[in-house]
């Protein structure tokens, strides 16, 4: 007899809300999901067939460390409606199983060979590039005792990606807002991504099996960005020259003596990653055990050459007739296309590395039982995992040299500009990576490093973060008739510890406080500095109960209720006590080490009914109550830059108070044979709405609606099958969502709703052979956000639509 929950590899971002799959070229926590109420666990993809990471979006590209918010509408998957994650989840959403398949080569033991050729094209760019994948299972012995299998993958891509994105600034003493700093840039970006992995399988008998799975990443990404940024915050307004809206937005507005940032940035990103699984089961009369010990090395190294170059004595004007596309004007002959009138403002050379280990063990044990005449499945475990992240960097500070003209023509391409945005705009000629490099090497003149620059800005990127826990869970079912009822309960003990370089003026400065590194003086100001190391510990308890009961009224219809909580804990990064300004681009990053984790308590109640004729609907409502939630607060400092003080952006991570999520989800499946001329057709469509508000500290009279859940998310899909072809559409959509919170409702940023076709076909050429094709993103719509008001637009970022073609061959 089969349990009536699955192997416990559910991941929390998928089982917790059931909603849209992350769109191709995102990355998702783990390789698969359970359905716990199934009675077979899903295979994840071998390393070599998983989604590319080669095309993520820009907006995942930034975030390859970020925890998934489970409450997130971007992360949500449609599953099993009505299931609960159940005692046996981790609801970290990181089980270490996840990165293989969940089965050992013993299970599926024949031999095998397969070849294959991809080409990874990109619209915008209009490059394509090539890859290449192998995969072979191979017994070797006759008895197939023992199995091994491989596989190994090499993909690239060459993308466009160009932005408009601006910053807006309040008038001092008004309730207006007005563009401070509109910037136009493009990324091109080549990726090469090799993974390598292999399991090897013994079945010494029916009762034992071993397995060893291993993978290996290496990532290159190499990227770089043309960006001309317009600043007219320490401009003149002209009087008479503004136009504003009902909303407070400054639409159109004149300036004297503005600025430009012409930034360009040489990126060399390089990632290595490993994975060791080691594990077994153990199938005795009365328990089936599974063991498995699990470790991990990430290694990310980054080298980035941050050039700024700067020109001064900007008349220009605005005007907002197209929000995401705004006209700017510039009245004093001065020709932004021309290169030589822009002249170096500083050159930052960050050399950053960062360094995960993590090392977990895990066993799992289930059986069946008689208790005083009732049938029991009962399954229990326990799970310790440690994780450790050391980051740090090494940063050259280069500032212009009194006397020495150095300007942007004298590294810059040799053209006169690029069309951008579809053609809206023009972008000035960019610096040259391999002159610039080489000019630097040459100039040493120019190029004198600025020693005190480089440790105040060096040191606070220097941390550590240590996480473990250790958790233990029982889960019974029991199965009555047409009922089924299932009950389970997690302890879990969460330890951290960090350590954390800042800088502080010797004026404030506790000595008993930290760990002094270095007393440093201010050439500015003459005072010292005192570097040092703070260090924060914290641990807690917690009980995670989950319940869910279901009832057959008949063989095809099905009624289910389920509760649970989950726990979210804070990232590494964001409860380290660090402070870290960045000049160029005026904007301040926070560590809380204050913050706590995020409990989850969720409600379901959902029917399905399946039908011959009409397939299988599902409806599901859900409650879901949050205390402690995270979200990315935005506020205003100001600083003495050249002595004149400027207004930074600050961001950190804070707890909202509370939040509650109140909706339902409707799924719907159908698989017809002979439809029309389909030899056989499928189609599904699935959607959530989601009533949602919050309360955070900072604004106790506001209702917010919580952070990163939108109010309507939807999905169809459609495939079918002709002879040897099948072809399919995927169409999602997601409404706008809160994304971070300001200091009121005029300065919160919302990213706008988002609309996403893929396409997929296939077609056998013969039992050995198979062609296909991917095309995503064919709306090519961009990612868009604004900032308290639909004419204030933050973001707008136009990634093109990318496809695929992959060709097989089994020997």
């Amino acid at each position: 007899m089969k349990p009536f929950r699955s192997n416990p590899v559910t991941v929390a971002g998928a089982l917790l809300c059931s909603c849209l799959t992350a769109p191709a070229g995102q990355s998702q926590t783990a390789a698969s999901t359970i359905s716990p109420s199934s009675t077979a666990p899903r295979e994840a993809a071998p390393a070599a067939e998983q989604k590319d990471e080669t095309n993520q979006s820009p907006r995942e590209r930034g975030r390859i460390l970020v925890k998934r918010n489970p409450i997130a509408s971007e992360y949500q998957v449609f599953g099993d409606i009505g299931t609960s994650p159940g005692a046996d989840a981790d609801g970290e959403g990181v089980d270490f199983r996840s990165f293989f398949p969940s089965r050992s080569p013993n299970a599926n033991p024949s031999d095998s060979l397969t070849l294959g050729y991809s080409l990874n094209f990109n619209d915008q760019s209009g490059i394509g590039k090539s890859g290449y994948s192998l995969s072979f299972s191979k017994a070797l012995d006759p008895e197939k005792k023992w199995v091994i299998a491989a596989q190994y993958k090499d993909s690239a891509s060459d993308r466009l990606i160009e932005h408009y994105e601006s910053v807006w600034l309040q008038s001092p003493g008004e309730e207006t807002y007005y563009l401070d700093r509109p910037r136009f840039s493009f990324d091109e970006i080549l990726t090469e991504n090799t993974v390598a992995t292999a399991q090897i399988g013994f079945r010494p008998n029916d009762r034992h099996e071993f397995y060893f799975k291993t993978s290996y990443q290496d990532y290159a990404d190499d990227s770089y960005r043309n960006r001309i940024e317009l600043q007219t915050g320490a401009a003149t307004v002209v009087d008479g020259s503004q136009s504003v809206a009902d909303d407070g937005t400054i639409l159109a507005a004149s300036f004297e003596d503005a600025r430009t940032r012409r930034y360009f940035g040489d990126t060399e990103n390089r990632r290595t990653r490993l994975h060791n699984t080691f594990g077994g089961t153990y199938n005795g009369d009365d328990w089936t055990v599974d063991y498995s010990v699990y470790t991990q090395k990430w290694d990310l190294n980054t080298l980035w050459y941050n050039w700024n170059f700067q020109d001064r004595g900007l008349d220009l004007s605005y005007q907002v007739d197209d929000p995401y596309l705004p006209n700017i004007t510039v009245h004093n002959g001065i020709d932004l296309l021309d290169t030589s009138t822009a002249a170096f403002s500083n050159l930052r050379i960050h050399d950053s590395a960062t360094r995960d280990r993590d090392l977990a063990a895990r066993v799992d044990a289930d059986r069946q039982l008689s208790i005083a005449g009732a049938d029991y499945w009962i399954q229990t475990g326990a799970l310790h995992r440690e994780k450790e992240r050391n980051t740090w960097e090494d940063r050259t500070v280069f500032l212009p040299i009194t006397g020495n003209s150095f300007t942007l023509d004298q590294v810059a391409f040799d053209h006169s500009g690029s069309p951008l945005l579809s053609g809206t705009y023009t972008q000035p000629p960019g610096l040259s990576p391999s002159k610039s490099r080489a000019f630097v090497e040459e100039h040493p003149e120019i190029f004198v490093s600025n020693e005190f620059r480089e440790k105040v800005e060096s040191a606070p990127q220097s941390y550590t973060a240590e996480e473990s826990v250790s958790s233990a869970y029982l889960l019974g079912t029991r199965k009555v008739g047409e009922w089924t009822y299932e009950l389970g309960g997690r302890l879990e003990r969460t330890k951290t510890a960090t350590r954390g370089t800042v800088i502080i003026p010797e004026a404030v400065n506790d000595p008993e406080e930290g760990e002094l590194i270095e007393i440093i003086e201010d050439p500015n100001s003459g005072s010292d500095l005192i570097i040092k190391d703070l260090y924060s510990e914290n641990s807690y308890t917690n009980f995670i109960p989950s319940a869910e009961v279901s009832y057959n009224t008949t063989p095809d219809t099905t009624w289910k209720a389920a509760w649970f909580q989950l726990l979210m804990r804070p990232q590494y990064y964001n409860i380290v006590d660090y402070r870290r300004i960045s000049i160029p681009t005026r904007s301040i990053s926070e560590g809380n080490p204050d913050l706590n984790p995020t409990e989850i308590d969720k409600f379901r109640l959902s029917w399905t009914k399946n039908n011959e004729t009409l397939g299988t609907f599902s409806i599901e409502g859900y409650l879901i109550n949050i205390e402690n939630f995270f979200y990315g607060s935005v506020s205003e400092d100001t600083i003495l830059e050249e002595g004149t003080p400027t207004i930074y952006k600050v961001s950190r991570v804070q707890n909202g108070e509370e939040a509650k999520i109140k909706g339902f989800e409707i799924q719907w499946s159908k698989t017809a044979k002979d439809f029309g001329f389909l030899d056989s057709a499928t189609a599904s469509f699935a959607y959530t709405y989601s009533d949602s508000e919050a309360n955070v500290q900072s604004r106790p009279d506001d209702i917010l609606p919580t952070p990163e859940r939108s109010e309507h998310l939807g999905k169809l899909s459609l495939k079918g099958t002709i002879g040897s072809l099948t072809s399919g559409i995927d169409l999602s959509y997601q409404s706008e969502a809160l994304d971070d919170l300001g200091g009121s409702y005029s300065q919160d940023e919302y990213r706008e709703a988002v609309i996403r076709l893929d396409a997929r076909s296939s077609y056998r050429l013969d039992e050995k052979t198979t062609l296909s094709i991917n095309l995503s993103n064919l709306t090519d719509h961009p990612e868009r956000s604004y900032e308290g008001s639909p004419y204030r637009v933050t973001r707008n970022q136009y990634s093109s639509w990318f496809g695929t073609f992959n060709v097989s061959r089994s020997f």
